[in-house]
């Protein structure tokens, strides 16, 4: 029997105590003191999900100076131009050495706008296989062939916004998505406000950024149901700013992508550490970043009962360092390495 130890993210919220694993299966949540030494001692939880990624771009160079349209805006922007020009094995190795740095950081999966239509999609899912593949096509009119050779692979469609795009096109995309049960989702509101009712009329599993919405924006938001994604280290690079704590205060779930890899590393702590700093400079604090930090990611991507440690589930888990009992504040400061937890395979 293997024992981790410390605080445990549950259902009925965070105890200090131990779980006992068996056979790579959570057996038992206990309150208290370990019958045992433990491998490992922190928050325990499951892996993280980072909720919005471009990973490809991870070798990409940048000049500081460049605005948001120069860099990432398709179809001319630097990042799609060096994307065009890189070769399938630079292309494998750069996507490999994320995937490598997002397990050391303690996350469990990505979900990656993939840029390069089906030969993108399928690099990504050959390099990293636990990302969550959200393609992006190529030609400029819809093409209902390569959306279906995209989905072939992917598990969704990943827009860069309404505003780069004709509406009917996007619409078309979102149809044919939605008809093969799989993901839709978009930049929103990042550049400039956009219409939150034809966004939403798309029917998306997230939304990321909002950086310019409006109150009534984010109340639609949370009255839908839609998630909101925020990249704070990518928004404050482009001298943007979230508005975090209306987000939170309209009802909307909220949780965090570390965006472009050429700006922002998979590192969630460094990512919560900034988004943390927006929140209470604008009158949060570090107790509202739980549910973005801890659960909100995987809420978008998996049933609930894999939000949370309980017995049964298969013991695929996190432990991130903290000294003595849960606090945030702690686990944003304490740089030490991230425990994972992955059970192993019987013979």
């Amino acid at each position: 029997m293997d024992v981790l130890s410390g605080s445990v993210l549950t259902e009925d919220g965070i105890i200090n105590g131990y779980i006992c694993i068996e056979d790579g299966v959570v057996i038992a949540i206990e309150e208290g003191r370990p019958p045992e030494p433990s491998l490992s001692a922190g928050l325990i939880m499951p892996p993280m999900v980072n909720s919005h990624t471009h990973c490809a771009d991870m070798g990409l160079k940048v000049d500081r100076e460049m605005t948001i349209e120069e860099l990432v805006a398709p179809p001319n922007g630097l990042k799609h131009t060096y994307l065009e020009k890189l070769d399938e094995r630079s292309l494998e190795r750069d996507i490999g050495t994320y995937a490598r740095l997002s397990r050391e950081n303690g996350i469990g999966a990505f979900i990656d706008f993939r840029e390069g239509g089906e030969r993108g999609c399928r690099i990504l899912r050959k390099a990293a296989p636990e990302a969550v593949v959200l393609g992006r096509p190529l030609s400029e009119e819809y093409d209902p062939g390569e959306i279906s050779r995209i989905l072939d692979t992917a598990d969704g469609i990943g827009i860069s916004s309404i505003s780069d795009m004709d509406r009917r096109y996007i619409e078309s995309v979102a149809d044919q998505t939605r008809d093969r049960g799989k993901m839709l989702a978009l930049h929103a509101s990042e550049r400039m406000r956009e219409d939150i009712d034809t966004i939403l009329s798309l029917d998306p599993a997230f939304v990321v950024h909002m950086t310019e919405a409006t109150d009534s924006d984010l109340l639609k938001c949370a009255e839908t149901e839609v998630p909101i994604v925020v990249c704070a280290r990518s928004n404050m690079y482009f001298k943007r700013t979230p508005p975090i704590k209306r987000m939170l205060d309209c009802g909307v779930d909220v949780a965090i992508g570390t965006d472009n890899a050429m700006i922002s590393g998979p590192d969630m702590r460094s990512e919560a550490s900034a988004f943390r700093d927006i929140l209470i400079s604008q009158g949060g604090s570090s107790g509202d970043l739980e549910g973005p930090m801890l659960s909100n990611g995987r809420k978008i991507l998996y049933p609930h009962n894999k939000v949370h440690v309980s017995v049964g589930m298969a013991a695929d888990l996190t432990v991130l360092p903290c000294p003595g009992e849960f606090n945030m504040d702690d686990i944003l400061q304490n740089r030490g390495p991230i425990f994972r937890y992955v059970p192993k395979r019987r013979k």
